[in-house]
């Protein structure tokens, strides 16, 4: 967000905010959005009738009901921040801020009466040292502070206020100004710095084919949690012989130079899809139909294998909010940053609200989850994110998509392969029996497994070394302990039928707040737990070895050499340095972005076992964005 003020080569930037508040910062904010989306939020998963295309006037309804005011903001300031004491979390939940900048002057301010003030509309809004996006951040203001203004750019879309003596540029959509417009002199602002384009939010539809899942369904309730669910009656489904038709989804999208972010409201709020630009391959699962698989949760009778990126909440294994309609607020604080806002309707039950974030020239997007417990008992819960993934063109998973885990065991959760350590039993990874797991086309059956005994992190992802493409997640294992990966097979999977009418295939990366589906978080009544994580693409470097919020590393031993492949999220000018037992093996200036990373098999005679090859990326200044070290096996 503008009001962020991040490092464009910090790792911190992308790392996670942690937070356990008694707050409801969005709560409050679109209760009375909210109260006006419930008649579009209550729509049901569709049910195209049989015999006709649905109706194009019941969709337009549900999106007038369903899109809320431009003016509407998801932003909050947090209440003070209570101690955290849920399981698995550590027992003191550190809040993670950004801290604001001391003002520097950018103009003398002037002492006589100002003919015009600036009233805050947004929350937070970045005070720049430049009438634009491109000047440095010299400090921050809240919603509802009134300041005088000192000046305006030719254009009047920046003003110059005066915040304690000292001046500052803010973006004239993110104030209401009081006064006489034209009183405040035309500034002479300084040459601004390259401006980053903008960052692109809008809305539009989408038509899938879908099968009329809703039309098999009736309502159930979980009594624990107090939650109403559609049960789904697979038996009459089936004896129906079904078939799917076009159906309009509501689509909101974020764009940037280097992606394109489609989250679907009407399918429980998910990313749909994301589209690396450079290689216009959407690196997420997108099924060809909405079809109910078999699969879900015990007592819910089924779930929409769409796709995407899904938010699992308050059981394991899908939860039961991913096919429920959700509203969605979009927010933008300045050109460069944009984000929606996906969230339950307010029920007096556990919920989820999430904001996906997209910045200009970054090949990344942040996802902050906040789980919501708005009544007055402690509840013990779960909640996962879904990532289904199938990088590359293909739009379906290879033999050569490998996992990505940085841990030497997994805990089984399921198998196919019964020679396999059971449930709940520790499995070597990525070898076991000589067999690597890591690679999707050694495997037989399906299996899912869970990082042992809970995330290590910082990262973890695929990646398909044929397509040269894959998907990274950087986050704070703390924050996040729950990491899982799942498969369908390869030699022998199970029937692309269940779920789909192409055949095509996926896999699953799943982070959660418990380390496993046999573990519980806890949240407190009246509690909100939110944290932040970093999601990009990675291409054309091999493979991952590493990834930090800065991009990935890939590093290994070659024909003849060592294979490096270096991917910054952003792009960066600077220097590149191969080493070997701090022995210099080359150094050379490069110029890197995610749509021209660096890759080369680097010639080396005489490595041995033990040596160390590391691999940095230096900015312009000397500071390094990218490092890995590898212990030459």
């Amino acid at each position: 967000m503008e009001g962020a003020g991040y490092n464009r080569h910090n790792a911190d930037d992308s790392a996670w905010t942690l937070a356990v508040t008694r707050t409801f910062p969005l709560h409050v904010l679109l209760l009375p959005v909210a109260l006006a989306l419930l008649a579009g939020c209550a729509r049901t998963i569709p049910t195209p009738e049989p015999t006709a295309t649905p109706s194009p006037a019941a969709a337009s309804v549900a999106v007038a009901a369903a899109t809320p005011a431009a003016s509407d903001t998801p932003t909050a300031t947090p209440s003070p921040t209570a101690t955290a004491t849920a399981s698995p979390v550590p027992t003191t939940a550190t809040v993670t801020a950004t801290d604001t900048p001391t003002l520097e002057p950018s103009a003398t301010a002037t002492p006589t009466a100002p003919a015009a003030f600036a009233v805050i509309v947004r929350n937070p809004v970045n005070l720049r040292d430049g009438p634009g996006e491109g000047f440095d951040v010299v400090g921050q203001v809240i919603s509802g502070q009134r300041y005088p203004v000192l000046a305006r750019n030719a254009s009047g879309t920046w003003w110059q206020i005066e915040v304690d003596g000292l001046a500052g540029w803010v973006f004239s959509d993110l104030v209401t100004i009081e006064g006489d417009l034209d009183g405040p002199a035309v500034a002479e602002a300084p040459v601004e710095p390259t401006a980053l384009p903008p960052v692109q939010v809008y809305e539009t539809t989408i038509d899938i084919p879908t099968y009329p899942y809703a039309a098999f369904t009736e309502d159930a309730v979980n009594e624990e949690y107090g939650w109403t669910y559609r049960r789904f009656n697979r038996a009459d489904y089936e004896a129906s012989s079904a078939r799917a038709y076009p159906w309009s989804y509501r689509a909101v999208v974020l764009e940037n130079e280097y992606l394109r972010i489609t989250l679907l409201p009407d399918l429980g709020g998910r990313i749909y899809s994301v589209v690396f630009k450079p290689t216009g391959n959407n690196e997420l699962y997108q099924n060809a139909v909405i079809k109910p698989s078999p699969w879900g949760p015990d007592e819910q009778g089924g779930w929409l294998a769409a796709g995407g990126i899904e938010w699992d909440l308050p059981v394991a294994e899908h939860g039961y909010a991913w096919g429920d309609p959700w509203g969605y607020i979009t927010n933008r604080t300045d050109p460069a940053t944009a984000s929606v806002t996906v969230f339950m309707p307010f029920e007096d039950h556990l919920r989820a609200e999430v904001d996906v974030t997209l910045r200009s020239g970054e090949a990344a997007f942040t996802i902050q989850p906040r789980i919501v417990n708005p009544t007055d008992k402690p509840v013990d819960y779960q909640f996962w994110i879904n990532a289904m993934l199938a990088p590359g063109p293909a739009g379906t998973v290879g033999p050569e998509l490998r996992f990505l885990f940085p841990t030497d065991q997994v805990t089984v959760h399921s198998r196919g392969d019964e020679t396999l350590p059971e449930q709940q039993s520790a499995l070597p990874w990525p070898v076991d029996n000589g067999v690597d797991y890591s690679r999707l086309g050694n495997w037989g059956e399906w299996l899912g497994f869970f990082e042992r005994p809970a995330a290590h992190g910082p990262f973890t992802g695929v990646y398909d070394g044929a397509a040269d493409e894959g998907m990274v997640r950087v986050f704070s294992p703390a924050a996040a302990p729950g990491s899982k990966g799942f498969g369908l097979g390869w030699s022998d999977p199970l029937d692309p039928a269940l779920y789909t009418d192409d055949r095509s295939a996926y896999v699953e990366l799943h982070a959660g707040v418990s380390p496993t589906f046999w573990d519980q978080a806890h949240l407190e009544a009246g509690e909100t737990y939110t944290w932040q994580e970093t999601w990009f693409p990675v291409a054309g470097i091999g493979g991952v070895s590493t990834a930090d919020g800065n991009g990935a590393v890939y590093l290994t031993p070659a024909a003849g050499g060592l294979a490096v492949g270096l991917f910054p999220r952003q792009p960066v000018n600077g220097r590149m340095v191969l080493t070997v037992d701090d022995g210099e093996l080359l150094a050379e200036d490069v110029t890197l972005d995610p749509a021209q990373p660096f890759y080369q098999v680097v010639e080396a005679a005489g490595l041995a076992a033990g040596q160390r090859a590391s691999v940095t990326l230096f900015d312009q200044d000397g500071s390094t964005v990218l490092h890995y070290d590898l212990i030459l096996p």
